[in-house]
């Protein structure tokens, strides 16, 4: 077991990790992005969790002139979820984020979501702000300060 863990790596994610990608997105989100927009945001911050096959995955964008970069999403598959994997990704954009002189991460939460915001929470991010909906499942805006 610890050999295994010791050949994980992040990395930047390549057009030949997006099926595997894709299908950790579908087991994943009730509501999946397709083959067409993980193409498009390529372009952006991409990471994957590669052990023997990708099994993790983060998306992040730089915004507000090179000041701030927001996560916009992250998924483990469901067989390697709580292994430390989502907190791997987001050391690792933290690493790329500090090279690039950018001094926030920020991400968007549902209420509904509470896994997701004691995951945030435990990396060190804080609330902002809470964007009430109309279906009572509000929105936490998230920060982390780095650098």
């Amino acid at each position: 077991m610890e050999n295994i863990r010791q050949a994980m790596i992040v990395r930047t994610a390549k057009q030949e990790d997006f099926a595997k990608v894709i299908e950790i997105e579908k087991l994943s989100f009730s509501t999946p992005w397709d083959y067409s927009f993980f193409e498009k945001i390529s372009k952006d911050i991409f990471l994957v969790f590669d052990g023997q096959e990708v099994c993790g995955y983060l998306i992040a964008g730089c915004c507000h002139r090179n000041v701030s970069a927001t996560i916009l999403k992250i998924a483990v598959h469901p067989e390697h979820r709580r292994k430390g994997i989502a907190t791997n990704l987001v050391h690792k954009l933290v690493e790329i984020l500090k090279d690039r002189k950018i001094s926030e991460i920020d991400v968007i939460v549902i209420d509904a979501c509470k896994p997701a915001i004691s995951f945030y929470k435990k990396a060190g991010f804080k609330t902002v702000s809470t964007i009430p909906q109309a279906s009572n499942n509000d929105l936490h805006e998230m920060k982390l300060t780095i650098g």
